[in-house]
């Protein structure tokens, strides 16, 4: 797919989960050929005065009410009072569902991160019924992700396209 303009986010991956650095690297490269594959460019922050459209915090379980849901959740996105976005991604949520369906973890973040930086690019959406904005994953989608078929629908893509436009 070609897209005239350049459009690129800057994340900030802050990893307090701990987890290990090859497998938050394959992530990320993975993040970059999702976005890539809808024609936005994703680039990593680790320049000292750069400033991330935003961050992505890989922690190690989530808090407080996403506790209590009767779903695992992997992850969540916010918005902070300054407008600023942030992408939470529950690390050993992560690993739990790369275990129970055969899938690598790297693989399973970076659809996280996908994910819940989607929901920071689409606001006001809710889940799909089918692809990387579905609520929760099963073994059909993991295994679409390995072949690399998880993806944004047309119109998501088309929706994260003016988002990221409309903030330059």
């Amino acid at each position: 797919m070609i897209h005239a303009a350049v459009l690129t986010i800057l994340l900030n991956v802050v990893n307090v989960a701990g987890a290990p650095r090859s497998v938050v690297a394959r992530a990320q490269d993975e993040v970059v050929r999702l976005y890539q594959e809808i024609g936005v460019d994703i680039n990593f922050s680790d320049a000292a005065g750069a400033v991330p459209a935003m961050h992505v915090v890989v922690a190690p379980y989530e808090s407080g009410w996403l506790q209590r849901r009767p779903h695992t959740v992997m992850g969540a996105a916010i918005r902070t009072e300054q407008g600023l976005g942030v992408a939470y991604v529950f690390y050993w949520r992560v690993v739990g569902e790369a275990r129970q369906y055969g899938s690598s973890e790297a693989l399973v973040l970076a659809c996280a991160i996908a994910h819940e930086v989607a929901h920071l690019l689409l606001p006001g959406r809710d889940h799909s019924a089918w692809g990387l904005m579905r609520a929760c994953w099963d073994r059909d989608d993991f295994g679409r992700a390995e072949r690399g078929q998880l993806r944004f629908s047309d119109e998501e893509a088309s929706l994260i396209r003016a988002s990221v436009a409309d903030s330059r």
